[in-house]
């Protein structure tokens, strides 16, 4: 009998693991159909976790990972201390997108094995995907303790690192794929964006230079250059990096805006308004805008053009912009003839930004020029003197019209002027 028992059992296992052969056969072909109908039938008569777990990786790969979840989620609850089952269970909810869920079995995987960075890794990602950085933060340094020489997490360390204000670290991390050859474009362009928040330009467009040696004529590497020097106000060099990224690909209106206001510092008016148009048109509201038209018309002395714009810029505007644009009105009026509300515009970017004391002399020469009363004109004149000292400016051209206004004011009779 009990021979009888044995050479059954013999045969059983013949056939289990003729089947299991045959299973794995079929999806080494990727015959997943056939492979699906005979896990099942399996299952029919030994409801196991490794089927269960080979029927959810084929459900994997025909992306039904609805039924995977629950193929990994049977066969880990029949071997609880199989990894690899928690792992594949966390995989499926993560291409779902269900990154908490994901977390949730990647942790108790690495439970079960405390040791595994490959898991860590894993958890790491589903922490970034969820904008979770400080957690990915902690998870990628741990991994980085055991092995600090791995491009792939130090990758994404380094970028946990900056989402986390860290930014020497990130610089040191992202460094240091660079030198070893890195051929990821995000190492150059998150460095360099780093290295813009520190203000160090150089150190910015050396990153994108260098990206640019591996990616010649890349879109996002030639823009950041751009980038970099225009924020920096290295306008001249900005206009030409903005060039050279247009040459590659379809404009959009950020990048105009930006190309516009370099070719205005550039004195090249009428094009910084071809530029500057069709973004006006598209964000009439854009006090930038507004405002670089407003200057651009200035310069071309089409004055009533330049003061709707201007006009338009501080209704527009936030406060930081105000004391400038309204300096710049004034100049316009008063370009017009239209003086009492050119000195009522630079009285109120005065009241916005106290500290821009050139507009006392402006307003004296503004007096001096319409209104007969000269004693108006030489009171600014005086409070500009006492404000800016000899740095001033404009403060011979000041202290010669006080001389002069005093000596006109004396021979006209008005002797009670004093210095």
């Amino acid at each position: 009998m009990k021979l009888i028992f044995s050479l059954f059992l013999l045969f059983a296992i013949a056939l289990t693991a003729k089947a299991q052969n045959a299973i794995d056969l079929l999806i080494l072909n990727r015959q997943y159909t056939e492979a699906l109908q005979t896990i099942e039938e399996q299952l029919q008569l030994d409801a196991n976790a490794g089927l269960l777990f080979k029927r959810g990786l084929i459900q994997e790969k025909l992306t039904d990972y609805e039924a995977a979840i629950l193929s990994f989620g049977s066969a880990c609850e029949m071997e609880p201390e199989n990894t690899a089952y928690w792992e594949e269970l966390a995989d499926a909810h993560s291409a779902l997108g269900n990154y908490l869920n994901a977390i949730a079995y990647f942790q108790q995987a690495i439970q079960i094995d405390t040791t595994d960075i490959h898991l860590k890794g894993k958890l790491a990602q589903c922490y970034i995907n969820l904008k979770a950085y400080p957690d990915a933060f902690r998870s990628y340094e741990e991994i980085w303790k055991v092995d600090s020489t791995n491009a792939f997490y130090n990758r994404y360390y380094a970028y946990a690192a900056y989402r986390t204000g860290k930014s020497d670290l990130a610089v040191k991390l992202y460094e240091q794929l660079a030198a070893v050859g890195s051929r990821d474009l995000n190492t150059f362009l998150n460095l360099a964006t780093i290295y813009n928040q520190q203000e160090k330009i150089n150190n910015s467009i050396v990153t994108c230079e260098r990206g640019l040696d591996l990616f010649p004529q890349n879109p996002s590497l030639l823009l950041k250059k751009a980038d970099s020097y225009f924020v920096f106000k290295e306008y001249g060099k900005a206009r030409l990096a903005y060039e050279d990224y247009l040459a590659t690909t379809d404009s959009i209106l950020p990048v105009l805006k930006n190309y516009g206001i370099c070719l205005y510092f550039d004195k090249q008016e009428e094009k910084a308004l071809a530029m500057l148009e069709p973004c006006y048109l598209a964000t009439v509201n854009d006090p930038i805008v507004n405002f670089y038209m407003g200057v651009c018309y200035k310069k071309l002395k089409q004055f009533d053009e330049s003061s709707g714009f201007l006009e338009l810029a501080i209704e527009t505007a936030t406060p930081d912009y105000l004391a400038e644009m309204y300096h710049h009105l004034g100049q316009v009026y008063g370009m017009q003839r239209r003086f009492e509300e050119s000195i009522e515009a630079y009285q109120n970017a005065m009241k916005i930004d106290p500290t821009k004391k050139e507009l006392l002399y402006e307003i004296a020469s503004t007096y001096e020029e319409f209104n007969a009363n000269k004693m108006v004109a030489l009171h600014y004149y005086r409070e500009y003197a006492k404000a800016v000292g000899e740095e001033g400016r404009n403060i011979d051209y000041a202290l010669s019209r006080i001389e002069k206004i005093k000596e006109e004011l004396f021979f006209d009779g008005n002797s009670s002027i004093s210095n």
